[in-house]
C-alpha cells in the first residue's frame, strides 16, 4: 500500500509539472506568433510604403518633374558652378593625388574633400560646366582612374567607382 501511495505522489507531481511546463510552452508560443504577427505587419507597411514611393516617381515622371539632387547645381555670384564629386572604393593616396589634380586644374577656384574608405566626397568650384571640368581633369588622371570608372556625369554631379 505505500508503494501505491509513494508512486500516486510521484505521479501527482509529475502531472503537476508537466502541466506547468506546458503552460510555460504555451505562453512563449503566444509571445511568437505575436512576433510573428509584428513582424508581417511591419512587411505589409513596408511593402506599401515602397509601392507609394514607385507611384509617386511614375507621377512625377508623367509630370515631367525631374527629382533634385540636393548635392547638386549652386551658382554663385562669381558665376562659378558647383560640382559634387562622388567617389567609391578608391585609395587615401589616390584621393588625394585626385584632389591635387583638381585643385591645379585650370579654371577651378576651390576644392573642398571628405574621405571615407566606403565613400568620399571632393566638392569643386568651378568656372564653366560639369563636362569641361571633366574633360580637364581626365587628360591628366592617368594611374589615379579611367573614364570607365565614371558611372554618372550629369550637370554639377560626378560619381566614380573604382
Amino acid at each position: 500500500m505505500k508503494k501505491k501511495l509513494v508512486l500516486s505522489a510521484i505521479l501527482a507531481v509529475t502531472f503537476t509539472l508537466t502541466a506547468q511546463a506546458q503552460s510555460i510552452f504555451d505562453k512563449i508560443d503566444r509571445l511568437a506568433g505575436k512576433v510573428e504577427n509584428a513582424t508581417y505587419k511591419v512587411d505589409r507597411a513596408a511593402n506599401a510604403a515602397d509601392r507609394a514611393g514607385k507611384t509617386g516617381g511614375k507621377l512625377a515622371g508623367m509630370l515631367g518633374k525631374k527629382k533634385e539632387n540636393s548635392t547638386a547645381s549652386i551658382i554663385d555670384a562669381n558665376g562659378e558652378n558647383k560640382t559634387v564629386i562622388t567617389i567609391t572604393g578608391m585609395e587615401m593616396e589616390k584621393f588625394q593625388k585626385l584632389h591635387d589634380l583638381l585643385e591645379n586644374t585650370d579654371g577651378v577656384t576651390s576644392t573642398k574633400m571628405k574621405y571615407s574608405s566606403g565613400k568620399s566626397t571632393i566638392t569643386v568650384m568651378h568656372k564653366g560646366d560639369t563636362q569641361n571640368l571633366m574633360r580637364k581633369i581626365n587628360a591628366k588622371a592617368k594611374g589615379v582612374y579611367t573614364s570607365q570608372n565614371i558611372s554618372e556625369m550629369e550637370d554639377d554631379l560626378v560619381t566614380l567607382k573604382l
